[in-house]
């Protein structure tokens, strides 16, 4: 399978700029049809499958913070470690950060290994969190993966 997030992101992009451009003219009729257009697009999210679906977020959230890669940083992002890496490869995603400060990210790290992952090494991300003062994401250190073929 190959995904259409870059395509699906965009539209989503697209959309959050309509609204915001008819917000600020005061346009309800307009605000209105963006929201439902909206929740279109998150009904067809939604239908392509709940790995399709986590697998969007995690890749609208690296897109927003400006990040390569998608990046798991908390412990529900990858509780299952075969399965998601199995669904990693149903839609062609090769690479991934994995940046969780949990205690057990050095466990799922070897787990990653263990399902056909190879660690490449350390990089610098945004975080998910924005600086006050500068509205700028934190950096974080994050271990990037490799998802080799299965």
């Amino acid at each position: 399978m190959k995904n259409n997030f870059a395509e699906i992101y965009a539209r989503e992009q697209a959309l959050r700029a309509q609204y915001r451009e008819a917000r600020k003219g005061n346009d309800e009729a307009a605000m209105r049809q963006v929201r439902s257009d909206h929740a279109v697009l998150e009904g067809q999210i939604q239908e392509a499958g709940q790995a399709y679906a986590r697998l969007y977020r995690l890749y609208a959230s690296a897109m927003e913070r400006g990040n390569a890669y998608i990046d798991l940083a908390e412990a529900h992002d990858y509780c299952d470690e075969a399965a998601l890496i199995s669904d990693m490869r149903a839609y062609g995603i090769d690479k991934f950060t994995l940046s969780s400060g949990c205690s057990s990210a050095i466990e799922s790290a070897w787990r990653f290994t263990r399902n056909g992952c190879t660690l490449e090494g350390m990089i610098e991300i945004n975080g998910g969190c924005k600086d006050f003062t500068t509205d700028a994401y934190e950096k974080c250190g994050a271990l990037l993966f490799h998802v080799q073929e299965g």
